[in-house]
């Protein structure tokens, strides 16, 4: 059923034949009859540019006079195949996306068959080490294009394209499509500065002075999608629920949290953004969700199990990809990472992270901070800001609960003698 599916989608649509050439292949079809038909759709494609519609009909007839179809095959195009399509013209409600996320798993799963199928073969035949390597190369189908040609451009094609120039979300650092590492000990505030900057960026009212950090003023709004691998459900609402004294979010920029470890529990999936399926997963999310432009990785160690840390492929192959991803789909990126044994020395990790972002902060722990009170008072420092330098200054945030420790308050305090630059 999926076939035939499948087989009129390519005959009736330009759009789905461009979404799914480049996972494309005729060993995916079983039915004969799919395949033949499908072999027509594929050489008028690459040859017009467009789905044939009603002119595999004709495509059909001239094949029937060339006496290149067995009787069998041309009965059931002619008794199946043809008849469906008349009712295919005359329908407005096709859907696209529905089509292509079922073409996506048969795709997926037939692949994985004739994966199988091979390896089954080679150790039939004794050639363990061929099954083996087989077995180590495999990859799910990626449904990305691999036309590079249509990516190298001029300066005057890219300014043809007339993309919006980035959009300030606040001022003077974090703007869509870049990429900010905040960094720093275990229990500094890392969190808990990304909560707030994602909860203020979602409020209703956001030009009040409640939604002020210090100098940092949201320009434009924005949703955040938190992706969190270490506190859970339950203390990720807690944490949101102090800010909310400050406002209330507008409906369509609430905060919206994956908590991994509830996610595995429930699935008994293990889930790590180093997986590019789970990685495209979110990018789906994010084109799904256009009204979210912040993305809080929660934090890099855990969502990404790194085996080395200090290794520069680890990042560029497991981590940098999803980041170029971010980017070009203009949201802003929160990657929450650990500072090294010596925090003044930089993050845990290579070179390779650094070079991907935009802006590097590093939060130490405030000189008069205790950790019996269990309070997060810490330095903001700037390892690194590509652009507004100038405009951005170190400052201490002192973050405390009222009486009842159902709101979270902020001040900003002197910054300790010891942490000054």
């Amino acid at each position: 059923m999926i076939e035939r599916r499948i087989t009129i989608g390519c005959i009736v649509s330009t759009e789905y034949l461009q979404q799914i050439k480049h996972t494309w292949d005729p060993q995916y079809i079983e039915s004969t009859t799919a395949k033949k038909i499908l072999l027509w759709v594929w050489e008028y494609f690459d040859k017009y540019g467009v789905a044939p519609n009603k002119q595999i009909e004709d495509i059909y007839y001239t094949k029937l006079k060339q006496g290149k179809l067995p009787k069998d095959l041309s009965a059931e195009i002619e008794e199946d195949i043809l008849p469906s399509l008349s009712e295919e013209y005359e329908r407005e409600d096709f859907n696209l996306k529905f089509l292509l996320d079922e073409t996506e798993g048969y795709f997926n799963k037939r692949h994985l068959q004739l994966h199988n199928e091979t390896v089954e073969s080679l150790l039939t035949a004794g050639e363990t080490k061929e099954a083996e390597q087989l077995i180590r190369e495999f990859k799910p189908l990626d449904n990305t294009s691999d036309k590079l040609d249509d990516f190298i451009l001029t300066v005057g094609e890219i300014a043809k394209k007339e993309r919006p120039r980035p959009v300030v979300l606040i001022k003077s650092w974090l703007k869509q499509g870049q990429i900010t590492v905040i960094y720093g000990n275990y229990g500094t505030g890392k969190s808990l500065l990304t909560m707030h900057i994602a909860y203020i960026l979602g409020l209703q009212k956001y030009d009040e002075e409640e939604a002020e950090i210090g100098e940092w003023q949201v320009k434009n709004p924005t949703g955040c999608l938190y992706i969190d691998g270490e506190l859970g459900e339950l203390a990720m609402e807690e944490r949101i629920n102090g800010f909310k004294w400050i406002g209330y979010q507008h409906a369509k920029h609430r905060i919206r949290v994956l908590s991994v470890p509830e996610y595995q529990l429930e699935t008994e999936d293990t889930f790590y953004l180093s997986d590019r399926g789970n990685q495209l997963k979110i990018v789906r999310w994010l084109k799904d969700h256009p009204n979210y432009k912040l993305l809080v990785l929660d934090s890099a160690s855990t969502l990404f199990g790194l085996v080395d840390e200090n290794s520069n492929s680890e990042w560029n192959n497991k981590v940098n990809p999803f980041l170029r991803d971010l980017r070009a789909l203009d949201v802003a990126c929160l990657l929450l990472h650990h500072a090294g044994k010596d925090g003044r020395k930089g993050f845990r990790g290579a070179s390779a992270i650094g070079a991907m972002t935009e802006n590097i902060f590093r939060l130490s722990n405030h000189d008069k901070q205790s950790i019996d009170a269990g309070e997060a008072w810490f330095v903001l420092h700037k390892d690194k800001q590509r652009a507004g330098g100038f405009s951005f200054k170190t400052f201490a945030l002192h973050y405390h609960q009222n009486d009842g420790k159902s709101e979270t308050h902020w001040e900003l305090t002197p910054i300790s003698f010891s942490d000054e630059d």
